[in-house]
């Protein structure tokens, strides 16, 4: 019921211009909050919240509070010049200020990840995931401006994002108006969310948000430029807390502008957080802030440059009079127990001591702090260690990941640094050395040394190189498929954890390069899954278990019945990609069930349905065979697909006498094996085998039913040719 009712209210929305209101839920509840479940929801959220609607009778899209069930990729939704369009996009000059149309609710990411986020709107305000929240001018006493509390958008992680925007520019959300909270310093807070990629803007740019009352534990990766008012994190904020930045922060443009920060552009407080990077602009330019006010537990390792007003930590030291400010800070001016980048370990370890709280740790004896959050990111982090006399990257690789034998990845990240010979390392050299999620989750158990060596083991078995095996290990470890993600679907229990159940590394495309396909699951039978496809040098494209044409119990979830092969099926130029998966008994729910998926652009499409009737749909009838005893030895195929019989003789049937005539079975496509792709009337098409079973389904009985499907020129898939082979 919940598709119909989605489906019809994109209908409406998209059709006829939101003209009317749903008449129920439109999302999926969990007592008061809406589940956003998919891609699609995502831009229904957004449809409904920039048009003002309700998301249930009685309830108001903006105001209302949701949580994301799942990873998502946005990228079918950012098509086009201008790509993605905010949640939350504001209002245009002049609009009748009691159509609201900011996001004022929340909005908790449930540590999900967000890609294909895409906008490029140069001029625009307020551009991000989010794009911003309704004013709140001091004076305004309008019923359309009810004060809605504080928004929150929390636990999300947005990956390899590109946003391009004017005014208030973000990964997570675009901002709010400088003025509007800003003196509670409550109205906007974003909190664990993490960002990778590009931010450009003109003014008030950040990697998180271009402008917010508090951000908190939140970390940005990548590059971020505007003209003035550009921070890692944010370009204005009322106060700035335990946040990681690693990002090349640009202000100012045609030497002019500025206040460019590391961590933020314009922040009145910013507290135990650090930039590495570069920090580039003109005028107002510092590792943490550009211009602010109290700076607390703060370090910067980064390149700093500028033309006026700028410092290593601070800019432009400003007083904001007439603001109260957070707990801890002064009404002054003030920078307490922070460290700028030409300080040493020693000065570091005293830093951390002094800060008093659980906020910092060493991943090594020698490394730079990180925040104590980032050991749980799903980004993983980065260390950055001095090298001291006697060291080894053995033991670097032991603290880092729980196994020296992993020293050949520091190896290979810091080559540069180190030189031809691995075991000459000098002292005083700086390393940066990056810990994923997974690494980061198996180094408290020192098992990735065993999970490489098992991995290795089999491919060995399966006649693959070292080297090959060793790079796509790598990979899976960089994209955390090694115990990272806990399951969420019903009935599971909290330690349901998903792991590899199988792979294939073979040239699929044909291209004389390696490639790997996937499958991941939580472990069981019949429980989501997902497919990873690795095409040469591409990032890994996932293909969940949700087609709407499925039954219930099919998932991505076990092992590979036949093994994923590609070729051009339908001769139209584009490679197909077929395989099988094992889901259970063979020939009851589960067991085995195939997929066809065709490449379009950047996406992989399911196009199961184009091979006739694999399954009963359109009230058509499945392709199967009817076998009959029609004498000693002697039996008819009959197929009611094609309405077509085959007379043959057969062999080791059981179950019927050589005095019992009558039916002896049958066989289903759905469970079609041993796939080939042959030449079929100078042509590409489809050979696949499935078993004719004896009385009782015996799948020993009479033989084989082969089947040739082939393509039209129309793109439409038939039954060739069929015939049956009996077992001697």
């Amino acid at each position: 019921m919940r598709k119909v009712v989605v489906g019809l209210f994109l209908i409406l929305c998209l059709g006829q211009g939101f003209c009317v209101d749903a008449k129920e839920s439109v999302f999926e509840k969990d007592g008061e909050i809406y589940l956003i479940q998919s891609a699609q929801d995502m831009r229904t959220l957004a449809l409904l919240v920039n048009g003002n609607r309700e998301v249930e009778p009685g309830v108001a899209a903006h105001s209302a509070s949701y949580r994301l069930t799942r990873d998502v990729d946005l990228s079918a939704y950012c098509k086009g010049e201008a790509g993605w369009e905010p949640i939350g996009c504001g209002r245009d000059a002049g609009e009748d200020e009691t159509f609201v149309r900011e996001f004022n609710g929340a909005f908790d990411g449930g540590n999900h990840v967000v890609t294909g986020l895409y906008i490029n709107l140069p001029g625009g305000e307020d551009q991000g995931l989010f794009g911003t929240r309704t004013y709140l001018p001091e004076d305004c006493d309008s019923a359309a401006y009810r004060e809605s509390g504080r928004t929150v958008i929390k636990n999300l992680y947005i990956k390899d994002c590109d946003i391009t925007g004017g005014l208030n520019v973000g990964g997570v959300m675009g901002g709010m108006t400088f003025t509007s909270g800003l003196r509670s310093g409550g109205d906007l807070l974003i909190e664990n969310c993490h960002v990778t990629g590009k931010i450009t803007g003109f003014d008030s740019a950040g990697g998180i948000t271009g402008a917010a009352s508090v951000v908190e534990n939140c970390s940005f990766a990548g590059t971020v430029e505007a003209y003035s008012a550009v921070g890692g994190i944010a370009g204005i904020a009322y106060y700035i807390r335990g946040c990681a930045v690693h990002a090349m922060v640009e202000g100012g443009f045609d030497q002019s502008g500025g206040d460019a920060g590391g961590v933020g552009g314009v922040a009145i407080c910013v507290r135990d957080s650090y930039t590495v990077g570069a920090v580039t602009g003109t005028d107002n330019i510092g590792g943490i802030a550009g211009r602010g006010s109290c700076l607390n537990g703060c370090y910067a390792r980064a390149d700093v440059t500028g033309d006026k007003y700028t410092g290593e930590l601070l800019g432009y030291p400003q007083k904001f009079d007439g603001i109260p400010l957070p707990e801890g800070a002064s009404d002054e001016v003030e920078i307490v127990n922070c460290l700028p980048g030409g300080e040493g370990i020693t000065d570091f370890k005293e830093f951390m001591e002094e800060t008093g709280q659980d906020v910092w740790r060493c991943a090594a004896y020698d490394a730079y702090p990180n925040l104590s959050w980032e050991k749980e990111s799903r980004f993983g982090y980065t260390v950055t260690t001095t090298v001291q006399a006697g060291d080894s990257l053995w033991e670097l690789a032991d603290q880092m990941y729980g196994d020296g034998h992993f020293w050949t990845q520091i190896y290979e990240e810091n080559q540069k640094h180190i030189g031809i010979d691995a075991s000459l390392l000098a002292a005083g050299t700086e390393l940066e050395i990056t810990v994923n999620a997974s690494q980061a989750d198996y180094a408290s158990r020192g098992n990735i040394w065993e999970q490489e060596q098992a991995f290795l083991e089999e491919g060995k078995k399966r006649g693959l190189e070292k080297a090959e095996l060793k790079r796509f290990f790598r990979r899976l470890l960089a994209d955390d498929l090694w115990n990272g993600v806990v399951w969420r679907w019903e009935g599971a229990s909290e330690d349901s954890h998903r792991q590899i159940n199988d792979w294939v590394i073979a040239d699929l495309d044909g291209n004389g390069q390696a490639d790997m396909v996937v499958m991941a699951g939580e472990g069981r039978l019949f429980v989501p899954g997902e497919i990873w496809l690795y095409f040469n040098e591409e990032p890994a494209y996932v293909l969940k278990d949700e087609s709407a044409f499925y039954e219930d119990y099919f998932c991505f979830g076990s092992t590979f019945w036949e093994a994923p092969f590609m070729t051009d099926l339908d001769n139209d130029g584009r490679l197909e990609l077929l395989f099988a998966v094992f889901n259970g008994g063979n020939g009851g729910p589960g067991g085995r069930d195939h997929c066809l998926f065709r490449r379009v652009g950047d996406e992989w499409v399911d196009c199961l349905k184009e091979i006739p009737n694999e399954r009963e749909w359109a009230g058509e009838p499945e392709l199967h065979i009817d076998v009959t005893c029609i004498g000693v030895n002697r039996y008819e195929a009959y197929c009611p697909y094609l309405d077509e019989r085959i007379e043959f003789d057969g062999w080791n049937v059981r179950e019927i006498g050589e005095d019992e005539y009558g039916r002896a079975g049958g066989a289903n496509i759905r469970g079609f094996f041993d796939f080939e792709c042959v030449t079929y009337q100078g042509k590409n098409a489809l050979k696949c085998r499935e078993y004719l079973s004896g009385e009782g389904g015996n799948a020993h009985g009479v033989g084989e039913a082969v089947f040739i499907l082939a393509w039209d020129a129309d793109g439409v898939c038939r039954v060739a040719d069929w015939w049956v082979e009996g077992w001697m």
